[in-house]
């Protein structure tokens, strides 16, 4: 007997979230996508507010919640409001649907390179970590499943890419430190897998790869070519974090990454154009 098709909500449909609306529409499910900007949205406004949900159920009683949402950016009142308001609005607005919430690998805080698993304490400190733990655990609370995100990248996305290539400019931070990326393809694989496979009330990674930083700024100035390494410059001291992200225990319900960064970016660095006055 056939499995009927879900029901699925997706709250904030930017790069991540509109992969999952294409995916989970491919496999026959009925999807609401659930934004602040019209353009992307089917309900348009934003989540942490009764009224919009309560507008999104009168359209859809969801099964399946992936929540998506981001500051882009924002204070410490944003994360409050962006990521602890639209949780606790989500799992109190429909109860009974299946949350998966997006979280961040950066919750971890370590700086030494060691290896996090989910079990690891969480050494990050201010308020905008403060902010999402609490999301986190209202999820887990309500028996949702949490996916702890490393770096995204895609077409539209790949800051590390996008700096080198545009401005001859290295992410902040120093260079021998551990990265951990995953592309908006395996990620949605993840948060797809999790929705049907996830343990309630449980976190896990989601990172496919892990490499020094300097190591892969050395590959690509060999192999992309635009600017030697020491040669790179930084915007900011920001960017402390130095870890290897464990996803073992997401690997271990099937999920098998399809993609890699060096091959990403041999793929699309050219196409990104150049800042105004970035000589090569």
């Amino acid at each position: 007997m056939m499995t009927p098709p879900h029901r699925v909500w997706v709250v904030g449909v930017g790069m991540l979230g509109e992969e999952l609306v294409r995916r989970c529409r491919a496999k026959g499910a009925q999807v609401l996508g659930i934004d602040a900007q019209r353009d992307r949205a089917d309900v348009c406004g934003l989540a942490q507010e009764s009224t919009t949900l309560q507008e999104a159920v009168q359209k859809l009683d969801p099964e399946i919640v992936y929540c998506c949402v981001s500051t882009r950016g924002g204070d410490e009142a944003a994360y409050w409001e962006t990521y602890v308001r639209t949780a606790t609005q989500v799992v109190s607005t429909v109860p009974s649907a299946r949350v998966v919430y997006c979280s961040t690998c950066s919750v971890y805080g370590e700086q030494r390179g060691a290896e996090v698993t989910e079990a690891s304490v969480c050494h990050a400190a201010g308020e905008k970590m403060r902010a999402v733990l609490t999301a986190e655990r209202s999820v887990c609370e309500a028996g949702g499943v949490v996916a702890r995100l490393a770096a995204l990248y895609g077409p539209r996305r790949c800051e590390i890419l996008r700096r080198y290539v545009q401005m001859g400019e290295k992410l902040p931070g120093e260079m021998r430190r551990k990265l951990n990326y995953v592309h908006v393809k395996d990620a949605a694989d993840a948060l797809m897998l999790l929705a049907e496979r996830g343990e309630s009330g449980q976190l896990y990674n989601v990172s496919s790869e892990t490499f020094f930083a300097d190591d892969f700024y050395a590959w690509m100035a060999r192999e992309i070519g635009l600017c030697p390494l020491e040669k790179l410059s930084s915007c900011s001291h920001r960017g402390r974090v130095n870890q290897c992200v464990n996803s073992n225990r997401l690997r271990a319900l099937g999920w098998e990454p399809q993609h890699n960064l060096r091959s990403f970016a041999q793929t699309m660095s050219s196409s990104w154009e150049r800042s105004e006055g970035y000589a090569h």
